[in-house]
């Protein structure tokens, strides 16, 4: 066999088998019996959780999960502080401080009523960690706004006080706003904007995810994409002719995006659907497939509500060794007739 040949049919096979793991599809393979953080979890009840858990991310770290999370200790998506548990198997998890508490008396004098984490990433330029994350006002009814909604959301970026990656726990420090609305906003963007920050490197260029959603008339959460030279900015906006994605017809919310180890991108999101996530797949980083959805919880074993916002965001899809993906979530149950928004894990696979 000529040496050409050899190398034909070695270029060949690889192709069918990029292709074939291209045409695969996530399934769930294993779920954690219940929520692994719950109502009744010690570190709950010390801190005075009252409704649960919402939006954030998990990061491994040197064989640790590290999660940064939304605690809605009060009511559910009103009352808000950004938290920091860590696990060793993300399972069993530990929480270990505050990074970020809203300020008391939601008004629409009040720039920090409410407080999302988006993101932490890590910033080789700056030797820190940096953690984005979305503050809200409420509505000035003088000016028919709504209230009991969120308007003009910013993007704050906050630096770990300590350098290096071990400094992941923090403090974090203020840096400033790196995105809101201006005169660089698009129509699709709304009342609520800017909704959810993502930023991740493809090349040598840091994209970010970010979300609208019109409040008077009632719209959708479109999801849009904005890019920059430079992790702490400045961000501009892609341009309206690529805004918002067509990702899904439907329904997207608070995207999470990981490099996987074959090269593609893949991003997680609150999605449609009992018991369900949204995923999509990238080539570049840029253009992103059409929404697939995947199971988190098995028939036998639910314990979320049914509905399309009860299953609500995936805080990741980290790849591990064994090429399952390890998925943890938040998910709406109710207890004693109550609300609770609790933390739940899954591991998928391609099949």
């Amino acid at each position: 066999m000529s040496f050409k040949l050899v190398l034909f049919i070695c270029s060949f096979l690889e192709t069918v088998s990029v292709t074939a793991q291209q045409n695969k599809v996530l399934k769930m393979v294993s779920e954690h019996n219940g929520p692994v953080i719950d109502v009744n979890h010690p570190d709950v009840l010390a801190s005075r959780n009252g409704a649960g858990f919402e939006t954030g991310q998990v990061i491994k770290l040197n064989n640790v999960y590290h999660l940064f999370v939304n605690e809605m200790f009060d009511r559910p998506h009103r009352d808000l502080r950004i938290a920091y548990w860590t696990s060793q198997d993300a399972v069993n998890w530990k929480r270990q401080s505050t990074i970020v508490e809203s300020i008391s008396g939601r008004s629409a004098t009040n720039p920090k009523s409410e407080v999302w984490v988006s993101t932490v990433v890590f910033n080789e330029e700056e030797d820190a960690w940096n953690l984005f994350y979305v503050a809200y006002r409420a509505g000035d009814s003088t000016k028919g706004e709504i209230p009991g909604n969120d308007y003009a959301g910013r993007i704050w970026r906050a630096k770990s006080v300590m350098p290096g990656r071990n400094g992941i726990a923090g403090p974090y420090a203020d840096m400033g706003i790196v995105m809101q609305p201006d005169e660089h906003s698009q129509p699709w963007e709304g009342q609520q904007a800017v909704a959810s920050f993502f930023p991740y490197k493809a090349g040598n260029t840091w994209y970010a995810l970010y979300d609208g959603h019109n409040h008077v008339p009632r719209g959708g959460w479109p999801t849009g994409m904005a890019f920059a030279e430079k992790l702490n900015g400045p961000w501009t906006r892609m341009p309206e002719e690529f805004n918002p994605l067509n990702v899904v017809d439907v329904f997207m919310e608070n995207a999470v995006v990981s490099r996987l180890k074959d090269g593609r991108y893949m991003m997680v999101f609150d999605s449609f659907g009992d018991q369900e996530i949204g995923y999509s797949l990238s080539d570049d980083g840029i253009h992103w497939q059409k929404e697939i959805r995947v199971k988190v919880q098995s028939a036998n074993k639910l314990w979320a509500g049914s509905g399309d916002h009860f299953t609500r965001t995936p805080l990741c899809a980290i790849e591990e060794e064994d090429g399952t993906f390890t998925v943890v979530y938040t998910a709406m149950k109710l207890v004693n007739g109550k609300r609770f928004y609790a933390v739940g894990k899954c591991s998928l696979t391609w099949k």
